[in-house]
């Protein structure tokens, strides 16, 4: 059954609402995410395309997030311009009730759904692993990159690296090393020729021609030790190249599902994969909720400011509730297993309240509490009313008599 002229039209003001905020929220993520990262370009040495992709990679994770937000914010937008336009009220004049909106912004609704789910179970983790991957890569390339010949540079407490020039093919010649992070001894390594290798898991700095200067801090004996070929482990300052997944954003779908016994996270943390798994399956049921709520609350037209501007604040303010109840519930997942009655009864309990007020044509805000609390904040507005006009008039009193 398709959607009538009406209801077209409402879904397509609905439908452009949510992508320009979709388009907002996602432009600030991207933004505080390229703030965040900026080092990788003035620090790490890191052309423009990683910066780029660094910054872009965890947007999906972030994006399924606040999906449900950027359609509150939409559908909210929607009905407060029909309701200024008096376009509501010639709709339901003409015989059509809530149910005219409810098809359209359920169908929207769904979409977004199916969006978060795309997002959380697939597209999600997949960024997250080529981050971890990216991260990785910089990090192996953080002492090649950042080491400039012809001057000391500290990496880390007590570890100071020289390179007297760097050679083609990426070999690094005249090469001093002053390793002083031991307490008891200084170490001194001294090598013509290096280049920066990977083997395995882990990365080295391979030395050539040179000697190790030992000095022992008490007894101030030295120690010589010449070599023609040395590897020095640069793992602790690169990074891990493990391919274990590090933390359950990482956690491809189909593991939740059947758990890889050798995974390391799984091995320490096996709880995470349970906490993982409901959150995603049940974090694309809020845009559902969004929708219904939205509908419940504010799918009457409503001519008075005050009763309209009070059933929006009931509507974010139980959104923000349910949604924040919601994130309490996904914590306790790791460490009891019935914290999952919350993580999906929260929502569920949400959709069908909001849908037996919908079907029996009630408001969960009545209009005879909508009055009554607008006439108390009608009473609280004429008592304060007159202090705020003489905070108002005094300095500009004060400023004619000056």
């Amino acid at each position: 059954m398709g959607l009538t002229l009406i209801e077209r039209y409402v879904f397509k003001k609905a439908l452009i609402a949510l992508l320009t905020v979709s388009g907002a929220l996602i432009g600030v993520i991207w933004v505080v995410r390229a703030v965040q990262e900026v080092d990788v370009i003035l620090n790490k040495g890191q052309g423009i395309l990683t910066y780029l992709q660094m910054t872009t990679l965890g947007v999906p994770t972030l994006a399924a997030a606040i999906a449900p937000l950027a359609l509150l914010i939409a559908l909210l937008q929607v009905i407060n311009n029909l309701n200024s336009d008096s376009e509501l009220v010639v709709m339901h004049a003409s015989g059509a009730s809530r149910m005219s909106l409810l098809k359209p912004f359920l169908v929207l609704s769904i979409l977004t759904a199916m969006v978060v789910y795309a997002l959380a179970l697939y597209a999600g983790p997949q960024s997250m692993q080529k981050l971890r991957g990216l991260i990785t890569q910089v990090r192996a390339d953080l002492i090649s990159v950042i080491v400039r010949e012809g001057q000391f540079r500290e990496i880390g407490d007590g570890l100071t690296f020289h390179v007297a020039e760097r050679a083609p093919g990426g070999r690094l010649r005249g090469i001093l090393i002053l390793d002083s992070r031991d307490d008891k001894e200084t170490l001194t390594y001294l090598a013509q020729d290096g280049i920066v290798s990977s083997l395995g898991a882990k990365t080295f700095l391979i030395l050539q021609n040179g000697e190790i200067q030992r000095v022992d801090r008490e007894s101030q004996s030295i120690s010589v030790i010449e070599y023609e070929s040395y590897a020095y482990d640069l793992s602790g300052f690169s990074g891990n190249r493990s391919s274990h997944i590090t933390s359950q954003s990482e956690i491809p779908t189909r593991q939740l599902f059947a758990p890889d016994p050798n995974e390391k996270l799984y091995q320490a943390f096996p709880e995470r994969y349970r906490a993982e798994f409901h959150k995603r399956f049940a974090v694309g049921l809020y845009p559902i909720v969004v929708g219904l709520v939205v509908l419940a609350f504010v799918g009457n037209p409503n001519t008075s400011r005050q009763g309209q501007g009070l059933a929006v604040a009931g509507t974010v303010g139980l959104i923000v509730a349910l949604r924040a109840g919601a994130i309490v519930a996904e914590g306790g997942l790791r460490s009891s297993i019935s914290a999952a009655f919350l993580v999906w009864g929260i929502p569920i309990v949400a959709i069908l309240a909001a849908s037996m007020f919908l079907a029996t044509d009630r408001s969960p805000l009545p209009r005879q509490m909508q009055a009554r609390m607008v006439a108390h904040a009608d009473r609280i507005w004429l008592r304060i009313r007159p202090a705020l006009l003489k905070l108002w008039r005094r300095p500009a009193s004060s400023a004619g008599q000056a």
